[in-house]
């Protein structure tokens, strides 16, 4: 199975790594969007929310965590399946979601494709219904919406960008605001 992580995690890494993040990450992502989600390898009663539980705990991100799945390929591999079942290199635990969905092919020149699956449920890529046997090309920043579920795919670079511009806003959060004594 692909490698998942929390955003606030990643957004740890990058504050903590700096430069060496991208030499850590050179791969593109998908990042599950605020919503509902729960981990698939834990108890069924294990569901939790993007969004933050308080707005007090100073250590997280501003605007709640996301999963973020690593598009990174095994050997010989040149396909990541995604979906409601074990078996898909992402699960996405959703019941909006079928139990094969999605297939993202990697090009050769390193850029991927998303392909919906004959047995998936409707997918979207940008507002654009997906089509069975008719890959189309993701760029970053496109939304995939599968159901409720809503994944915004990134490149190596912009997601990056993303981790500094979250790891800025946590920052500036755990500062607070600036207060006058009296």
């Amino acid at each position: 199975m692909a490698r998942s992580l929390l955003l606030s995690l990643l957004v740890r890494q990058h504050l903590a790594l700096k430069e060496k993040f991208r030499a850590r990450y050179p791969h593109s992502w998908l990042v599950w969007e605020a919503g509902v989600w729960n981990v698939p390898e834990t108890s069924e009663q294990n569901h939790g929310t993007t969004r933050l539980p308080t707005s007090d705990l100073r250590d997280c991100l501003p605007s709640g965590d996301a999963m973020c799945f690593e598009l990174a390929l095994a050997p010989g591999r040149d396909t990541l399946s995604l979906g409601r079942a074990s078996h898909n290199a992402f699960v996405i635990n959703d019941a909006t979601v079928s139990r094969e969905h999605l297939v993202l092919h990697a090009q050769p020149d390193g850029r991927w494709t998303v392909e919906a699956l004959a047995q998936g449920g409707p997918a979207m890529l940008g507002g654009k219904l997906l089509r069975p046997g008719q890959p189309l090309p993701l760029e970053s920043g496109m939304q995939l919406q599968l159901g409720d579920v809503r994944l915004t795919f990134h490149d190596a670079e912009s997601f990056h960008a993303r981790m500094g511009h979250t790891a800025a806003l946590m920052l500036a959060n755990q500062r607070g605001p600036q207060q006058n004594p009296a």
